[in-house]
């Protein structure tokens, strides 16, 4: 299905190619306009390639159908097995804190509102790897970047051939966070006032504000606080003086329950339920990585569609908590830590609840020592164990500090879910193998190809 991308990737590429001196300028150009809009990593810019990333109309609804089809096995799975705070402990992994938190009653129904699915792509389709559950950053950055992108008169070129369209996670997730507000949490305001709640000392502050500006230009009054500034007058959050009717998180659980005696109001205002929190307290049960334990092991899948499973089976890696235990591997029955032990090459270990590819380690990137020693470490700790994607490296012709290069380089394909729907993708681009921005990765905005070469040939 990606060789449909292929002639409109050669095309974009010969297009750079054909006048370099003019790329450069180019480049220079998507530089500054980062930089002058602070679509940027702290001061870093998040793109650094003439080309963003395309998908078909094809794969973009192949990817939307998957996503709800293994959003729907999350939920079903959820609805047998999480109200044993047992399984939660001990499958999950959710600590004591986390339990109290999620047992707090909301008015918002939904695990995770605002989700994002994070996946890299194969070479002829794409593997999941995590759910963001908790608070998906990136929004803002990509609509900021697709307004860049068509200015350049190299995209406007192409596009003149290859017409494209863009869908923005924010327009989504506004839209998302509006309706949540007025059909379950049954607030009253037509236009509710937001507040953006994180640590302002964040290198995504920048971000913050791109989403204060378009709030506010689509007619949400809006405030960028931390959490520690907070008030809570008769139950409602208070921010910089104005009363918030919707609190969007992008304050992690983690970072809040750190300096929790700093910010009584975050706790206070949740318990009072007048402001609405997206997303809740609860997006913890689908943020942990083992959530893909549940849904690769026999023991919970039972209750799931043939459908569900075979979008699982095709789009899941493999996935367990990682200590002794018997367990199924491919219909084998196996030690766990031993059988890792041996098989480092097929296998990564992650933490169950980080980000940013911290304390991630490749099994076919380690060797035996290195490997050996990250199983102890993470035996002592709470990590997974998954098995490896193939991940497919697509060819960007990039400037390198030798000239223009053909640098094959990985994409991560991350689609937003905004309750049932999905709402455009995050994608993130990295020549070594993690693509967190983070861990030094760039950020793309994806457009979708109105047409393939087959398409207009078929006419």
């Amino acid at each position: 299905m990606r060789d449909l991308l292929q002639p409109a990737i050669t095309a974009y590429h010969r297009l750079i190619e054909r006048d370099l001196a003019a790329a450069e300028d180019q480049l220079e150009m998507l530089r500054r306009l980062q930089l002058e809009r602070k679509a940027t990593f702290g001061e870093r810019p998040m793109a650094h390639s003439l080309r963003p990333t395309f998908l078909t109309e094809a794969l973009y609804n192949n990817v939307q159908d998957t996503v709800y089809l293994i959003r729907q096995a999350v939920l079903r799975i959820a609805a047998a097995f999480f109200n044993d705070e047992d399984v939660l402990r001990d499958g999950l992994g959710l600590q004591e804190w986390e339990l109290e938190l999620a047992a707090l009653p909301t008015n918002v129904i939904r695990l995770s509102a605002l989700s994002r699915m994070d996946a890299f792509l194969t070479a002829d389709s794409f593997k999941f790897v995590e759910i963001n559950g908790e608070s998906p950053a990136g929004i803002a950055y990509l609509h900021e970047l697709a307004r860049i992108y068509r200015e350049l008169p190299l995209f406007q070129e192409f596009t003149g051939l290859h017409p494209v369209r863009f869908v923005s996670p924010m327009e989504h997730t506004l839209a998302a966070m509006a309706l949540i507000y007025h059909e379950q949490f049954d607030g009253r305001e037509e236009r509710p006032a937001i507040a953006i709640v994180d640590r302002l000392d964040v290198p995504t502050i920048h971000e913050f504000n791109l989403l204060h500006d378009y709030f506010e230009r689509m007619g949400y009054p809006c405030e960028v606080v931390d959490p520690r500034a907070l008030e809570c007058r008769d139950g409602w959050i208070v921010a910089n003086g104005r009363r918030i009717d919707i609190l969007y998180r992008r304050l992690l659980l983690n970072e809040f329950y750190e300096m929790r005696d700093e910010c009584p109001a975050f706790l206070e205002g949740y318990r009072a339920q007048k402001t609405c929190y997206l997303n809740s307290f609860r997006s913890k049960l689908v943020h942990k990585k083992a959530i893909f334990a549940f849904l690769t092991d026999e023991r919970y899948t039972d209750v799931l569609t043939r459908e569900q499973r075979e979008a699982i089976r095709q789009h899941i890696p493999w996935t367990r908590r990682l200590r002794e235990q018997r367990t199924m591997f491919r219909g084998l029955k196996i030690d766990l830590v031993p059988f890792v032990r041996a098989n480092r090459q097929y296998f990564v270990i992650k933490p169950n609840d980080e980000y940013g590819g911290k304390d991630v380690v490749l099994g076919f990137a380690a060797d035996d020592a290195a490997w050996d020693d990250a199983l102890q470490r993470s035996l002592a700790g709470d990590y997974v164990v998954q098995e490896a994607v193939d991940i497919h490296r697509e060819p960007f012709l990039v400037k390198t500090d030798g000239g223009w290069e053909h640098v094959p380089t990985i994409i991560d394909l991350d689609p937003y879910m905004n309750g049932p729907l999905m709402g455009g993708c995050l994608t993130r681009t990295s020549a070594s193998n993690l693509a967190n921005v983070t861990a030094g990765g760039g950020t793309l905005p994806m457009f979708i190809l109105r047409h393939t070469y087959e398409d207009i040939h078929a006419d």
